[in-house]
């Protein structure tokens, strides 16, 4: 099935093509092609055992955000804004950008890009833009920290795991512009830090990983850069007690922030939350932190014990059956 603005194309939108594929048998594999072009459109996908891949340069685009309102005067929440939805399992996501264009600052909020709660699927060459919570690795945690309902975008199916893969792509992003429970594995991103608007510190993840999940996120050889004139950036802090993160080979910019970690002001999940790097390489215009970074993490020079994929998927080779043009 193609999705493009030609005449001869199946669908011009891609959400007409993904409620057309979601009526047909959800046993069998399907593979949805897009073509160049800018889809400004907020798309939700359901099925399982589907591949979505862009031909050229294909961008998803839509601007939703928290403090929107809805038609009762409510705030929508973070849940309601993503551009991206994924709910199923066995996806393949390949040349894609998606962007979340709100923008950020007090009268915005969280605006997501991804919201991937879905399990055994692989990204490949995409983009995700935007600021605040630019990618969300479901699965919600179990309630909002105070109370109250998540809300947002309806979940048809629950997953017993969220295992996810992400290649050769490009996060961008200020505050938490990672973050979710998922075990998902970074392999070769660049993750760039965006300045924060109001200049208040930036963070890249923020896990909220399941209590008894052995791994968060993994970001290997990854790229940790900035736009011009950003410093003071965190790796990292716990959005639950359990937080999981690992960064393994990656080269980071001067723009990290020494200390590395934050707990989110509470000392308390500096006992639960594990967070690792291994083998970090730095900016030789940047002195490396030595013995600044926060002492509840773990700082090792070297790469020996560094997760790889084989453990965080223990059991499964999803990502190596995601060959291209299948799912």
């Amino acid at each position: 099935m193609i999705v493009g603005k030609l005449d001869h194309c199946d669908y011009p939108t891609i959400q007409e093509a993904v409620d057309a594929l979601e009526k047909q048998d959800p046993q069998r594999p399907e593979t949805l092609y897009i073509l160049s072009g800018v889809y400004e459109e907020a798309v939700r996908i359901y099925r399982s055992d589907l591949a979505v891949i862009g031909i050229g340069y294909v961008e998803i685009t839509k601007g939703r955000y928290a403090k929107e309102l809805d038609e009762n005067g409510n705030e929508i929440g973070t849940f309601a804004t993503p551009t991206l939805f994924l709910g199923g399992r066995r996806l393949l996501i390949e040349n894609l950008v998606v962007t979340n264009s709100a923008g950020q600052g007090e009268d915005i909020g969280q605006a997501v890009a991804v919201y991937a709660h879905c399990d055994e699927t692989v990204f490949r060459y995409c983009t995700f833009k935007g600021h605040q919570d630019t990618l969300f690795t479901g699965p919600l945690p179990p309630a909002p920290k105070h109370g109250g309902v998540f809300g947002g975008i309806p979940l048809r199916e629950h997953h017993r795991e969220y295992r996810q893969v992400y290649e050769y792509c490009r996060i961008e992003g200020a505050v938490d512009f990672i973050f979710g429970g998922a075990a998902a594995f970074f392999d070769r991103c660049e993750i760039r830090s965006l300045r924060h608007s109001s200049g208040h510190a930036g963070y890249i993840a923020a896990a909220s990983t399941p209590a008894g999940q052995e791994y968060g996120y993994v970001f290997n050889l990854c790229y940790l850069t900035a736009e011009p004139g950003v410093s003071g950036v965190y790796l990292g802090r716990p959005w639950r007690e359990y937080a999981r993160t690992d960064y393994v080979d990656c080269r980071m910019g001067g723009h990290i922030e020494p200390l590395g970690w934050d707990d989110w002001n509470d000392p308390g999940r500096r006992l639960t939350a594990r967070y690792r790097e291994f083998g970090t390489r730095f900016d030789p215009a940047a002195p490396a932190p030595g013995g600044q970074r926060a002492g509840w993490a773990v700082y090792q020079e070297t790469l020996e014990g560094a997760p790889q994929k084989e453990q965080v998927f223990t059991g499964t080779d999803f990502w190596k059956r995601k060959g291209e043009g299948r799912a």
